[in-house]
């Protein structure tokens, strides 16, 4: 009799295997094709859950973004024999979080065991990195001791490169850091020998492109942003800085297109409808110039003294004399002290005035406050304001002279 039920206590436990199988067959299948919330009821459905359900139900819930039950998860995951890898995505979690003390004690733990997993001082950095923390500085140290005290989970990012010397998100997290403290050489060293085991690192790319791109140097900001965009990075900000590079180059046509397509991104932006107004005055396409311009002052906050001024260079170029006086106007009404506006000024009433007396006044208030300033002797502008009213001043007298006679 006894053999009897022990045959059918057997039969259940098998049936009830069969189901808890059945059921995690049914919540992997789910959790793989994205369906999280049945996935995790079907995990949730099995009676006697071992730490590896634990782990899947962790996923699952990280996936779906209720983060604190995916942690609640981890923990529970995290005493079987893959330990280490409900760890490791438990500290990644905790960084999402914001919980970056506990994530580091985490990656701490990690490396006490692991001491050669590049990886795990990868991540205890960016915990690290985002800690406050209390600093004492050694007015003894060195440059480079106080560097490592201010900024210590610069180590985890260096023992990881020097763990695997190929660890894309380290090498990207210490050229990002150099080139903050704007040293170039450590920012072009660090992404050079990133780029040889990966040569189209996005990341690497764009931190090299701004090195050069902050060290003025045209020719290779143009190289590394037109190679972002050629592996289909196409932002705002490349295309501004790409555009100012071609700029500074004076290769218009292409400055124009790459702040057109900057525009586009941002089409209602005072300062990219700016300088496009100032490249189509350089190419002399002045109806484009006017359109921008007048979207500029459209769209731009106080003050707005330049992009009066940018536009009425426009309608003296057009000789629309009238108009190219009422903006360089309003250019000085915004800023007074605006030189460029109060030469221009003077230029625009020399054509458009018909009392040269009157024109004769501002090219000499233009002189009288330049001509003492620093470098005086060394101003075109000054200098072609001087000639004018010297001329002028012969025009003048030789109307009135012949009004006498």
């Amino acid at each position: 009799m006894s053999r009897f039920y022990l045959f059918i206590f057997l039969i259940i436990a098998s049936q009830a295997e069969a189901q808890e199988v059945s059921a995690l067959a049914v919540a992997d299948s789910l959790y793989a094709v994205g369906n999280y919330s049945a996935a995790i009821e079907n995990y949730e459905r099995i009676p006697s859950k071992e730490e590896s359900v634990y782990l899947k139900l962790a996923r699952a819930h990280q996936a779906k973004g209720t983060l604190d039950d995916a942690l609640i998860n981890y923990v529970k995951a995290a005493s079987s024999t893959d330990e280490v890898i409900a760890m490791n995505e438990y500290g990644k979690l905790l960084i999402t979080k914001g919980k970056f003390k506990e994530a580091d004690s985490v990656f701490t733990k990690l490396i006490s065991v692991y001491k050669t997993n590049p990886e795990f001082y990868y991540q205890r950095g960016r915990a690290s990195e985002n800690m406050p923390r209390d600093i004492t500085l050694n007015a003894l140290d060195s440059t480079e001791e106080r560097t490592m005290t201010l900024f210590p989970y610069l180590k985890d990012y260096q023992k990881a490169v020097a763990l695997d010397s190929t660890h894309q998100k380290a090498l990207s997290e210490l050229a990002t850091f150099y080139l903050k403290r704007k040293d170039f050489r450590m920012v072009e060293k660090i992404a050079f020998k990133a780029l040889e085991s990966y040569p189209t690192n996005v990341e690497i790319i764009g931190t090299l492109a701004q090195s050069y791109y902050y060290k003025g140097w045209n020719e290779e900001t143009i190289t590394w942003f037109e190679k972002l965009i050629s592996l289909g990075q196409n932002t705002q900000f490349i295309r501004e800085k790409l555009g100012n590079a071609y700029f500074k180059d004076r290769m218009y046509e292409l400055a124009i297109k790459n702040y057109l397509e900057a525009l586009k991104f941002s089409p209602e932006d005072a300062h990219l409808h700016a300088t496009l107004a100032r490249l189509y005055n350089y190419i002399e396409d002045l109806k484009a110039a006017e359109m921008h311009g007048l979207f500029a002052i459209l769209y731009k906050d106080q003050p707005l003294d330049e992009e009066y001024y940018t536009l009425s260079r426009t309608y003296e170029m057009k000789k629309d004399w009238a108009n190219a006086m009422k903006y360089v106007s309003h250019s000085l009404k915004e800023n007074p002290d605006n030189k460029n506006a109060e030469y221009t000024r003077a230029i625009v009433a020399d054509n458009y005035y018909e009392d040269k007396r009157a024109v004769l006044k501002l090219y000499e208030d233009f002189v009288k406050k330049y001509d003492s300033s620093k470098y005086a002797k060394y101003d075109s502008t000054l200098k072609l304001a001087k000639e004018r009213v010297t001329s002028l001043n012969r025009e003048i007298f030789m109307a009135d002279d012949s009004e006498e006679k």
